[in-house]
């Protein structure tokens, strides 16, 4: 899966539901000024979270094009009938 499609369905779920985004938003504001330290906690987490599912994509993707060329150059090995 293209780390492009991801992000485009995020975006297209994050239009579809704005008002959740808004109150989202309002809930991390508010956290930011009376619990900076949970807020950061929260926003950590997340920039974690987010670096390895980006990690895991960049291999899986690399790992699947590898296989579509040894698939390819081993069918291109074989006799003809």
């Amino acid at each position: 899966m293209d780390f492009s499609v991801i992000t485009d369905s995020v975006a297209t779920l994050l239009k579809n539901n704005l008002l959740i985004v808004v109150a989202t938003t309002f809930l991390l504001i508010i956290l930011l000024f009376r619990k900076p330290k949970l807020f950061f906690t929260i926003f950590f987490i997340a920039l974690l979270l987010g670096t390895v599912l980006y990690v895991i994509l960049a291999v899986s993707s690399t790992g699947v094009a590898e296989k579509q060329e040894l698939i390819h150059k081993s069918t291109k090995d074989l006799p003809k009938e």
